[in-house]
């Protein structure tokens, strides 16, 4: 099977492929909400996990692992250096050790989990879904739903320009290295970038040219190639999709948005160990990669 770029639509017959491209907004909107008025974090690790469960059900792990490569060293980032900075946003910090020059709290950690779960949360949940959406779906979707065709197409062009650009670097890295050119380091992507610049301005020539040919603009209903209904079964999961809504303002009304009454707790061991691992994470992920780059740079 061939390399999927990182954010295209990866082909399979999941439930999540088989569901109308608005169920698939409705509920990733949802878990947006839900995850910025939710404060305590092992919930939305929680719902991250389950999202992984689907990745793993939808086959798309491999693609879901390597668009969150970003994200990864973000999610790590943000605990560790929360972690280390004293809380300024607490009374009554709870010192839970030192590690060296810096003290841990136990409130400077829970923090930075908790940036930390939403960042994981609602990526993994977003990605799924942009890789179990195709583009042709979305576009007929919006169509009949009446979206002006010019908004539609900038939205539906817009997802697939990510996964294009990048199949264009594949392809010239590939031509360079047949070539006995530089295939790697940066020393291999800016000779790269004007062709793959150069390409997308003469595909958008192309684009324009074949829209014109193809009446763009005008005011008569469009044939649609792919097309789910909205049924009554898509009816019911887009009102399901409120329940995480209505769940977390009734936390935030009634138990304090999901935290404990006596608060969250660490004991010393644990709290350091997360510190160090995350920070040990993120900087061998900062240094690791530099120092590669410039390796496979000199080479």
């Amino acid at each position: 099977m061939a390399r999927v770029p990182v954010g295209a639509y990866v082909p399979g017959d999941s439930f999540f492929h088989k569901a109308h491209p608005f169920v698939k907004f409705y509920w990733v909107g949802s878990f947006v909400i839900f995850c910025f008025f939710n404060k305590n974090p092992y919930v939305n690790y929680s719902l991250t996990l389950i999202g992984l469960v689907f990745v793993v059900l939808t086959k798309t792990f491999p693609s879901y692992v390597r668009a969150m490569v970003i994200f990864f060293p973000a999610a790590f980032a943000m605990i560790f250096l929360q972690s280390i900075v004293p809380p300024a946003v607490f009374d009554n910090p709870e010192l839970l050790a030192e590690i060296g020059p810096f003290s841990l709290y136990t409130e400077s950690i829970i923090y930075g989990m908790l940036f930390s779960s939403r960042i994981l949360c609602i990526c993994t949940w977003s990605i799924l879904m942009l890789m179990t959406l195709h583009p042709g779906e979305l576009s007929s979707a919006l169509q009949k739903a009446r979206v002006p065709y010019t908004v539609n197409f900038m939205i539906t062009t817009t997802l697939q320009l990510i996964p294009i650009l990048q199949r264009e670097f594949g392809i010239i890295l590939s031509a360079q290295k047949s070539r006995a050119m530089e295939a790697q380091g940066f020393k291999a992507l800016l000779p790269s970038i004007i062709p793959v610049f150069a390409g997308a301005i003469d595909r958008v020539s192309q684009l324009s040219m074949s829209l014109e040919t193809r009446a763009f603009g005008a005011n008569k209903e469009r044939t649609l190639l792919r097309y789910k209904e909205f049924t009554t079964k898509e009816t019911v999961l887009s009102i399901l999709s409120l329940a995480p809504i209505v769940l977390v303002f009734y936390g935030r009304a009634n138990f304090n948005a999901f935290v404990p009454l006596e608060g969250f707790s660490l004991s010393p061991f644990a709290g350091s160990f997360i510190v160090i691992f995350c920070g040990t994470a993120f900087l061998s992920i900062i240094f690791g990669a530099t120092f590669a780059i410039r390796l496979l740079g000199k080479k």
